[in-house]
């Protein structure tokens, strides 16, 4: 879905926006589910290659049992390290995604911007993956002079003027009193009636 689509179809400019905006709000939790899964496949994709080439390395250097045993000690360490460094990057991803998912919705007009004036180490996910530490922070940007500019305002002042409103051409209400029209009149002087 893109603008030209939706103004091919007929939808003026606030349409069009509005549109945007909530298929954006549909669009980013799934979008940070693809990167999360993205991340967790390769991640794993690596965890196994990485396996696969210690133990046919192995197989060809077959040295004493005990010899063989250490290495196996170790890769075994190097294993349980890789799984930790990959959750790490996971977590960092979710942490990332719930950010800028949040900065959006918080009315962020450059999520790029913000996220340089946060404290990353006080961002973390709970249990529940929820997002905690950003809503002081963004608070404190949204009414600081140097920062407020960052983000949406909610000032009448900003909208836009109301558009005019346009009537259909002729008098809609010609006569409110309910007399006979002015077309009625025209019609009857034309054909030699009087009103």
């Amino acid at each position: 879905m893109n603008p030209e689509a939706l103004k091919a179809l007929g939808l003026n400019d606030e349409q069009i926006k509005g549109t945007m905006v909530l298929y954006g709000k549909d669009l980013n939790p799934l979008k940070e589910q693809v990167t999360s899964l993205t991340t967790e496949r390769d991640a794993a994709k690596a965890q196994v290659t990485t396996v696969t080439g210690q133990l046919d390395q192995l197989q060809k250097d077959h040295k004493s049992d005990s010899e063989l045993k250490a290495e196996i000690d170790k890769l075994k360490e190097a294993n349980t390290q890789a799984e930790k460094d990959a959750a790490a990057q996971l977590n960092q991803v979710k942490l990332d995604s719930a950010t800028n998912l949040a900065l959006l919705q918080s009315g962020a007009l450059n999520a790029k911007a913000v996220t340089a004036l946060l404290n990353k180490d006080t961002l973390k996910l709970d249990d529940k993956g929820n997002l905690t530490g950003l809503d002081d922070q963004l608070k404190a940007l949204k009414e600081a002079d140097d920062s407020k500019f960052l983000f949406k305002t909610a000032d009448p002042a900003d909208k836009k003027p109301n558009s005019p409103q346009i009537t259909p051409p002729g008098n809609p209400n010609a006569d409110p009193a309910g007399g006979t029209s002015m077309v009625d009149k025209i019609a009857a002087r034309l054909a030699g009636k009087t009103i």
